[in-house]
């Protein structure tokens, strides 16, 4: 389910936001009327987008995109007036901020969207491939500790407790990862 976060004072700004996102597939969307509101939000809440309305009041627009795109996962949108938008753009732009200058057209704000979803389609991929390496990182720590413990208390070469792991593995028909826990839980308890 895609969620939206609309940080924007104004409510004609906002009921725009909320059309054209419950149009183009974000079934929740929650709406905060100032940039503290929104980093609340932010906290606990899952976004993949944030669309951020400037000017405001109570915040500066350029600041809080900066902050909410260096804490977050979600993509971030800034809708700044004309006048601004070179400049705007280009403060954000390292943080991965997507700027658009009003007045804003539908199919400009649709285009923006889009490439905002398939950003965010990548980031979701890349931190998969991350939580996966991750996973195998931990896993070859795990069992190169169970190796350390086997050459300690066992007098093992490296080849001899990797070998030893491999072979009950396989025999118990269990990963080398249950196996390593094993060992460590085994000569944890000396």
């Amino acid at each position: 389910m895609e969620q939206a976060l609309i940080i924007c004072d104004a409510p004609k700004g906002r009921e725009f936001y909320e059309d054209i996102l419950s149009k183009n597939g974000y079934e929740h969307i929650l709406v905060a009327e100032d940039g503290e509101a929104g980093k609340r939000a932010l906290i606990d809440g899952d976004f993949s987008i944030c669309v951020i309305n400037g000017p405001m009041r109570t915040a500066n627009p350029i600041a809080l995109a900066k902050e909410i795109a260096m804490k977050n996962v979600c993509q971030v949108i800034l809708v700044v007036r004309e006048e601004v938008f070179e400049s705007t753009a280009e403060a954000v732009e390292d943080y991965g901020v997507m700027t658009i200058s009003k007045p804003i057209h539908k199919q400009s704000f649709w285009s923006v969207l889009k490439l905002a979803k398939a950003a965010s389609a990548r980031i979701a991929m890349a931190n998969r491939e991350i939580k996966r390496l991750q996973k195998k990182l931990d896993e070859q720590a795990l069992i190169a500790r169970a190796k350390c413990l086997l050459i300690e208390h066992k007098s093992m070469t490296e080849a001899e407790a990797h070998r030893y792991i491999e072979k009950h593995a396989m025999d118990q028909r269990v990963s080398r990862q249950l196996i390593a826990e094993d060992i460590i839980d085994f000569y944890s308890e000396d």
